[in-house]
């Protein structure tokens, strides 16, 4: 169910947009609950992806892959795979220095070395996995078939996958030409006086929290179709990515290219989360076959390979202090953090949302957090759906929960007590953001009524006949949807701009063409964009038609991550809007013999505004602007517009998370019986959207808290779990019955009042959970600390050392 709230704009001063207020009666999209245009095709299976496109001669691609953690390359032999009928093309480590540059870095870690990645391993392999040799064959079966035959000798080394081991002095150094340890950076943000407050607090509560590996598993695995024309000198590359732009600039550094001789397309992608942000070795592996031997070569990645070479997600360490007074006042906040980047620094590096949120929407002014970047014997960390964020509130709001037992006062009534008020936004963080505008208290209060927690509160212990324990947890939380300008992104390390871009072009058939470099990865973009197009021009929505993700006909622009989308390229649509209304508007103004103040568009008309039979088509004034026939005299031909637009600032989503869990205490075995998340994503442009957003990503919110992991051998260092027999992603049939509510705070930061809303239900789960679990088991005493949430780690709590000595 969805129950939205709508806020009283006079709670927080907050005024509708501008653009809002300019529109006419006619009925408003943004809001509406518009059906999803993208189905169509998608439905039908005339959605297009890497895989259905099979151009005459095609290659395919095969990579030899390191089966060690970590191993020198001794030799390589290719001499058989050569001589195996359908081979094409081999590239070797040597070919790759000769040929290539290292991959860049879209994100680079502040003050961190550029490590010498290439796309095949070169004297030694640091991930199981590793690219080693490629081929180029006719068919899949043939490049497999040639990798059997190539003869790699290997001397394996001492590896490390143990995130607190790879920090510690001793340990070996995995780049020690670059490095002196394996920390690649360290960065600290603070406020106030963190550490002088703990000396004065109280009370104070620490913990180390261990927030599991895991993987995004979007439904269409990586892939790219290349294809270069020598003579046109033309590289064009069909992909399945989130950001066709960035990487066409990536691979123009490491082709040594100039981008203009590069076209990337990507429309229809099955999922990202995160994972297809920038270029990935074997891009460029397929791009030098391709180049080399003059014929289109394409490369699926299968599933296993998915495991062992797809960029992971989440895996840290977080120490997590807090100081408070004696009644429960927090007086400081410390975060000390290690995230494991695996071997090699990806494109988009390790996450930098856990110190930007790590103090939560709570009210404290001293602060600290410190971020250390490992370098462990593992496949690379990337973003992931969240980027840091759940983390953090993982180990945040179960220490929170910790306190409240600790002074005895009841959790909701601690958050309340420190939560900031509607009054104090906008408020300045000690990590330097700005939350913008919103009401935490009232998603609190809107979560504890509708999980009835008063009468939870009265019947404690709650025990159900069966003997299981039942508890009630919550999270409160804070998103960060979009970014900064691009002044504070430079300040961060970032190789890209914190804008959208968009175009958009009149035809003669009356209809307008909306191109944006943004890919279609299943977040419904067409559909909200369209929406808010066709508010702004006040056409019908069915006169708009979207093309993504292909750079030789969008303008420059970013991409589909860090739900950006609904806040950067609303706002270009806007801008753009604005300039081709104006001009439609002068163009008609000569055909009606009116001054254009006088006009206006509506639906597929442009008339009079006090004479409605005073008319003329979109079409006909599109044709005259088009053939440039009928204009005024000092118009140019032509009727489009491009815009450009950066936020100032980046907005803020929040919400609580409610959970009410079943326990046995004798299996550690429990039942999410109800799960309640309030949120808030300011002006909602399309509800049935954002509730297929949220539920999504609770989903893999409820994965990565209570199931999924990727498991290294600590001995071996091998990956246990790599198919899909042996990590438990859930399905839909293991979803806990979920209720959304909503709250409606326009932000004054973005165009339309819109936050992002894509990655919000990945963050509150996992604490929200286990402090259910914990609240059930408080007679015992039983504190987690590590996700994920399996049975076997809650029966593991409870026979604890300190469980023990309870129940004895």
């Amino acid at each position: 169910m969805l129950d939205r709230v709508n806020y009283e704009l006079q709670q927080t001063n907050a005024e509708p947009d501008e653009a809002l207020q300019q529109l006419s009666s006619r009925e408003k999209q943004i809001g509406k609950q518009v059906l999803r245009v993208e189905d169509l095709r998608l439905v039908r299976g005339d959605g297009c992806f890497v895989d259905d496109e099979k151009p005459a001669r095609q290659l395919e691609m095969a990579v030899a892959r390191c089966p060690f953690p970590h191993a020198r390359i001794l030799s390589i032999d290719i001499s058989e795979a050569l001589l195996l009928p359908g081979v094409k093309h081999i590239l070797c480590p040597q070919d790759i220095v000769e040929q290539s540059e290292p991959l860049t870095v879209l994100r680079p870690v502040p003050g961190a070395p550029a490590l010498p990645y290439y796309a095949l391993a070169q004297e030694r392999a640091l991930h199981e996995g590793q690219p080693i040799v490629s081929v180029a064959a006719t068919s899949r079966a043939f490049a497999e078939d040639a990798i059997e035959l190539i003869n790699i000798e290997y001397e394996p080394l001492p590896c490390i996958t143990d995130t607190a081991r790879t920090i510690e002095p001793d340990a070996p150094v995995l780049h020690p030409e670059c490095l002196k340890s394996n920390i690649l950076a360290e960065n600290v943000d603070q406020a106030g006086e963190a550490f002088q407050k703990f000396d004065s607090a109280e009370i104070t509560i620490e913990d180390t929290f261990r927030v599991n590996r895991v993987t995004p598993l979007p439904m269409e695995t990586r892939g790219i179709l290349v294809n270069w024309r020598p003579g046109a000198r033309r590289l064009t590359l069909r992909m399945s990515t989130q950001t066709p732009h960035l990487v066409r600039k990536q691979l123009a550094e490491i082709l040594r290219m100039e981008e203009s001789c590069i076209d990337v397309t990507a429309s229809d992608v099955g999922g990202g989360f995160g994972m297809k942000l920038g270029a990935y070795p074997e891009d460029v592996l397929a791009s030098l076959h391709a180049m080399a031997v003059r014929q289109p070569v394409k490369w699926i990645e299968d599933r296993l390979e998915h495991f062992r070479s797809a960029t992971h997600g989440r895996e840290s360490l977080h120490n997590y202090r807090i100081g408070a007074t004696k009644d429960g006042k927090f007086v400081s906040l410390v975060d000390d953090y290690v995230t494991d980047l695996g071997g090699w620094n990806s494109s988009f590096g390790s996450s930098q949302l856990s110190s930007v949120t790590f103090t939560g929407p709570y009210k404290v002014t001293d602060a600290y957090v410190r971020r250390r970047v490992a370098i462990t014997n593992k496949t690379p960390v990337g973003a992931y759906r969240g980027y840091g964020q759940p983390e953090v509130n993982f180990a945040r709001e179960v220490l929170v929960d910790r306190l409240a037992r600790k002074l005895k006062i009841n959790p909701v009534e601690l958050r309340r007590k420190n939560l900031l008020q509607p009054s104090d936004l906008p408020w300045k963080t000690p990590s330097g953001a700005v939350y913008d505008s919103g009401d935490y208290p009232l998603s609190l209060d809107m979560a504890v009524k509708a999980i009835n927690y008063e009468a939870h509160c009265k019947q404690v212990p709650n025990i159900r006949d069966d003997g299981r324990r039942v508890g009630v947890g919550f999270s409160v939380f804070i998103e960060r949807t979009g970014y900064a300008s691009a002044r504070f992104l430079m300040k961060r390390g970032s190789k890209f701009g914190a804008h959208e871009s968009v175009t958009l072009r009149a035809n003669r058939s009356g209809y307008i063409d909306l191109y944006t470099g943004v890919s279609s990865i299943g977040q419904s973009a067409e559909t909200a964009m369209i929406q808010v197009c066709a508010d702004v021009l006040n056409v019908d929505i069915d006169r708009i038609r979207v093309h993504a993700g292909d750079t030789a006909s969008t303008p420059l622009n970013t991409g589909a991550f860090a739900s950006r989308t609904m806040i950067a390229a609303a706002g270009a649509i806007k801008e753009a809007g604005e300039v081709f209304r104006d001009k439609t508007l002068r163009i008609a103004a000569a055909a009606l013999e009116c001054p254009a103040s006088e006009l206006m568009i509506e639906g597929s008309l442009v008339r009079h505004r006090q004479d409605a039979q005073r008319c003329v088509p979109l079409s006909n004034v599109f044709n005259r602007a088009i053939v440039g026939q009928g204009i005024p005299a000092d118009e140019s031909p032509g009727l489009d517009a491009t815009a450009h637009y950066e936020p100032p600032e980046a907005a803020f989503a929040f919400g609580t998370a409610a959970a009410q869990v079943a326990v046995d205490p004798v299996t550690g075995e429990y039942e999410i019986e109800r799960f309640i998340l309030v949120h808030d994503c300011g002006t909602v442009v399309n509800p049935m959207l954002v509730e297929g957003q949220v539920r999504g990503a609770l989903m893999q919110g409820f994965g990565a808290a209570l199931s999924e992991e990727l498991r290294y051998d600590d001995e071996t260092g091998q990956l246990l779990n790599g198919t899909m027999m042996d990590y438990f992603a859930p399905t839909s049939a293991d979803a806990p019955p979920v209720e959304l509510l909503h709250t409606e705070i326009p932000s004054p930061v973005t165009p339309f009042g819109v936050r992002g809303v894509g990655e919000v239900g990945t963050i509150a789960p996992a604490a929200a959970v286990t402090n259910a679990i914990c609240d059930a088991l408080a007679e015992f005493n039983v504190e987690i600390s590590a996700l994920p949430l399996t049975p076997e780690a809650v029966w593991r709590a409870m026979h604890s050392p300190q469980f023990e000595q309870t129940t004895s």
